[in-house]
């Protein structure tokens, strides 16, 4: 879940002790339960419904802003919906899966990003793009699920995983498996 207040989105950093993106800055989310089955749109109650649990923010009205697909080469596969909401309320980090909280400007993560000192995975430094340069998709129709594709020279396609269209080619692909994080901390 993407929170946004004031102008400033909600980041978490990955605690070292998760077996996939330690260390690395992510948005609320997780894992599709049981009861999020049970609703008509499972992945929009999973979202808000994980929201609550890692920071206490209630969330009633979100839209869909993207969707991603972990690359093949990874051992960890997962299909991430990624929903947009504009809250009033701080929160608070009651989750173990995380050991930070920062609210930031789309601007000034990039920015932290670049200098080295938030570690992003692609789709969240392209929601971040994204949202910094002000662009949303007009309907959660016309959001397409992406998936990053190494290229035979080293380059990586993100192509629509549903029609194999190529979206966008990107010089440099991950450093580190996603399973691996940002490695240990010292």
């Amino acid at each position: 879940m993407v929170l946004r207040r004031a102008g400033k989105l909600l980041m978490l950093r990955r605690s070292m002790t998760m077996p996939f993106a330690r260390g690395m800055f992510v948005f609320p989310g997780g894992g599709l339960a049981q009861v999020d089955r049970q609703s008509a749109d499972p992945w929009r109650a999973c979202a808000i419904r994980e929201t609550f649990e890692e920071v206490e923010i209630e969330v009633s009205d979100c839209v869909l802003f993207d969707r991603w697909i972990t690359p093949e080469i990874e051992d960890r596969r997962y299909d991430v919906a990624f929903f947009l909401a504009d809250v009033d309320t701080d929160g608070r980090l009651v989750t173990t899966e995380a050991d930070e909280m920062v609210w930031l400007s789309p601007m000034a993560a990039l920015e932290q990003h670049r200098a080295g000192l938030l570690p992003l995975l692609r789709p969240t430094l392209v929601v971040l793009e994204d949202l910094a340069a002000h662009r949303v998709a007009t309907s959660a129709n016309s959001v397409v699920p992406k998936l990053p594709r190494r290229r035979p020279d080293g380059r990586w396609d993100v192509i629509d995983a549903s029609s194999g269209r190529v979206l966008m080619t990107v010089e440099d692909g991950p450093t580190t498996t996603e399973t691996e994080g940002v490695g240990d901390v010292t």
